[in-house]
């Protein structure tokens, strides 16, 4: 069952697995909800951990803006706001796609907020991409149903994954005609002296990205899963849990 919690203009609608110290999880899209992160890759790690999942503003059961407010920073914001109600003091952030970039903006404006940061097939700009004119969600969720099965290398395409999502056009608009095109903190990152780990599918194409981050970034750690594409957590689960739980569980300096 969903919970909600009301920020300033707007409800988010999230859900928590297990106990313990807090993992929040960010999703990418923008325009999909965060119910491709709620499979056995991800919510296995809630063993000695609360997961935190919830659906970023202008999708999936939150509330929805005008389309004037689906920005990074009120994204974040959102995220700021949302973590000091539901995991007050530092927790661990986890990012997928553009749920990174929304994490490596989040991370650079409060590192002190957060204990750890874990990236997953993401990038620190630019990212160049085009999308078609999308009329409506309905429309959306046609150009997605046409990406899908591009983000697995294998056979299986979790197609039972896709099926749960839902699609909201107007926030995936303003994130990629708007917010995209100036996302950029190459020249900041190297500031970030928080704990990192970046984990990649071996086919995903967003593998150099990662692999500059793991040079760049001063405290990380790269995991690179062979076999898996954009949604590692999909295609090797155990490897990817793996992969989390050395991070979360290594030696504290």
């Amino acid at each position: 069952m969903r919970d909600r919690i009301r920020l300033d203009d707007v409800d988010l609608a999230y859900q928590t697995w297990g106990r313990g110290e807090p993992l929040i999880g960010l999703h990418g899209g923008m325009g999909v909800d965060s119910a491709y992160l709620k499979v056995p890759g991800v919510l296995r790690l809630a063993g000695d951990r609360r997961i935190v999942l919830f659906d970023q503003r202008g999708h999936g059961a939150s509330g929805r803006s005008a389309p004037e407010a689906y920005t990074h920073i009120r994204w974040v914001q959102d995220l700021r706001d949302f973590a000091a109600a539901v995991a007050p003091g530092p927790f661990s952030l986890l990012g997928h796609s553009y749920g990174g970039f929304i994490a490596l903006e989040f991370a650079l404006r409060w590192p002190h907020l957060l204990k750890d940061l874990i990236l997953v097939g993401t990038s620190a700009g630019p990212v160049a991409f085009s999308p078609p004119q999308v009329p409506d969600d309905a429309g959306l969720r046609d150009f997605f149903r046409a990406r899908w099965p591009h983000f697995f290398p294998g056979p299986e395409k979790h197609w039972d994954v896709f099926d749960r999502l839902t699609f909201s056009c107007s926030p995936f608009e303003a994130a990629f005609r708007r917010e995209l095109p100036r996302y950029d903190v190459r020249d900041r990152v190297a500031s970030l002296a928080i704990p990192t780990l970046l984990v990649v599918g071996s086919e995903d194409s967003y593998r150099g990205d990662m692999e500059w981050l793991a040079e760049t970034l001063p405290r990380t750690r790269l995991v690179v899963i062979p076999h898996a594409g954009h949604l590692p957590f999909l295609d090797e689960p155990d490897a990817f849990r793996t992969a989390v739980d050395s991070f979360l569980h290594r030696p504290q300096a």
